[in-house]
């Protein structure tokens, strides 16, 4: 057991210790970002997407609310 536990605190510190970032490696990135030469993960890439498509359809939805309340001022809404 003290085994198991001892592995386990090994694998977690090892873990903690490889997302630190050195000042070397923030600097490539701070270089990388200011170049915009920066690799784009697919999942950030696929979130932009999707953030820009929602945009696009709310701005769309957005025109034609304005449409039809400009047809039928009284109620707000289209018939």
């Amino acid at each position: 057991m003290k085994k198991f536990v001892l592995a386990a605190f090994a694998a977690s510190a090892i873990l903690a210790a490889c997302e630190q970032q050195g000042p070397a490696e923030e600097a490539g990135e701070a270089i990388d970002e200011a170049l915009g030469t920066q690799e784009q993960n697919p999942v950030e890439e696929a979130w932009d997407d999707t953030t820009d498509q929602v945009e696009e359809w709310a701005e769309e939805t957005e025109e034609a609310w304005e449409e039809a309340t400009e047809e039928n001022p009284e109620d707000g809404a289209p018939e």
